[in-house]
Parts: structure tokens; C-alpha cells; sequence
């Protein structure tokens, strides 16, 4: 059960089982090579995974949260589709088993708008991490993850589900269960 368990500088931290999540969005993403910097965050940060997502492929921060109540029974269960969990999020989040294409769906480009997935089971470390990467991107927008309709009509649109007038609430499971679902390549 997800359960925020403080703010550190208008940020919040949540907890799933053990695990701590932070979330920050950004407009833009000035760096120069986008994986550079994510290789170099997890060097500084070995206690901390981290996944960068095109938020417009996040169906608010409900969407994150369930996926990554998945993506931790699956690990506890050992049914990965991948070997590490800040990419199984990745890929549960766009709904594909296909690493390369779902970094191309929804993977963060340079000078593009960005979500970090934060997480680890060590409060210390996350802290420490948040800090650095606000002092990276000081330009904040947790908007960014509102779950609009028009969000949901994109969704919908690239996931080839019939787009209906669903609620909210209704979405999220349909997105939720298609992230369950996704599983392990079988080549021949």
C-alpha cells in the first residue's frame, strides 16, 4: 500500500512495502546526453534506482504507483521481464516486453519534458538523490502527470484500446491490468 510518508522541500516521499519512491517532473531537460547523466546519477547513487519517462505516457501518479506495486510482486515472485526493475517500470508503464522500443516510446530525450522514478529501500540515499537532481532541474512540474483526457485519448490511441468515455478511476485499471499483463519476449 502506498502511504507518503513526508516532504522534503515540497517534494514528497512515498513508501511502498519497502521501498521508498520519490517522483519529480521537469519541462525541459537541458543536459547534454541524457543517458550520460542518468549512468553518472546511479554511479553517485548506487542505492538508488532511477527511470526517466516521457510523462506523457503516465496517467498520473496512481499509474506509477501501481505499476510499481507490480513490478515488486513480480520481482518477490521472480517473473521479471527484465533485470533491472527501474527498466521493468519503464517497460510496464508503456506496456511493451520490447526494451529498445519502449525507450523510443517512452524513454526522456534531451530538451524534452521529464519524469524521475525514484526509488530504494534505503531513506538516506533517496534523500540525497533528490537534492542533487532538484539542483540539476530547478525548473519543477508535477502538472506534468495530471491525468487528463486528453492524456487518456493519446494513451488510448497508441495502446489500440477502443477509446470510450471512461472515468478516470476506470482507465487507470485498464492501464494497470495491461501493465500486469506484459510479459517476457518468447523468441523461437
Amino acid at each position: 500500500m502506498k502511504v507518503k510518508i513526508e516532504a522534503i522541500n515540497n517534494l514528497s516521499l512515498y513508501k511502498i512495502d519497502s521501498i521508498f519512491i520519490a517522483i519529480i517532473c521537469t519541462d525541459t531537460l537541458f543536459v547534454a546526453d541524457i543517458g550520460v547523466t542518468i549512468a553518472t546519477f546511479r554511479k553517485m547513487f548506487p542505492d538508488v534506482m532511477i527511470q526517466g519517462i516521457n510523462p506523457s505516457y503516465i496517467f498520473g501518479k496512481r499509474h506509477i504507483f501501481e505499476v510499481i506495486k507490480i513490478i515488486l510482486e513480480c520481482n518477490k515472485r521472480n517473473i521479471k521481464i527484465a533485470k533491472r526493475l527501474e527498466m521493468e517500470l519503464l517497460l510496464r508503464i508503456v506496456c511493451s516486453n520490447q526494451v529498445d522500443k519502449a525507450i523510443n516510446i517512452g524513454g526522456i530525450k534531451n530538451n524534452g519534458s521529464g519524469c524521475f522514478i525514484l526509488f530504494s529501500e534505503k531513506k538516506r540515499p533517496i534523500i540525497d538523490s533528490i537534492k542533487y537532481l532538484r539542483k540539476m532541474f530547478f525548473k519543477e512540474n508535477s502538472f506534468l502527470l495530471n491525468a487528463t483526457k486528453e492524456k487518456m485519448l493519446e494513451i488510448c490511441e497508441r495502446l489500440e484500446i477502443p477509446c470510450s468515455n471512461f472515468n478516470t478511476k476506470e482507465f487507470l485499471k485498464i492501464l494497470t491490468e495491461k501493465a500486469a499483463l506484459v510479459s517476457q519476449q518468447v523468441s523461437n
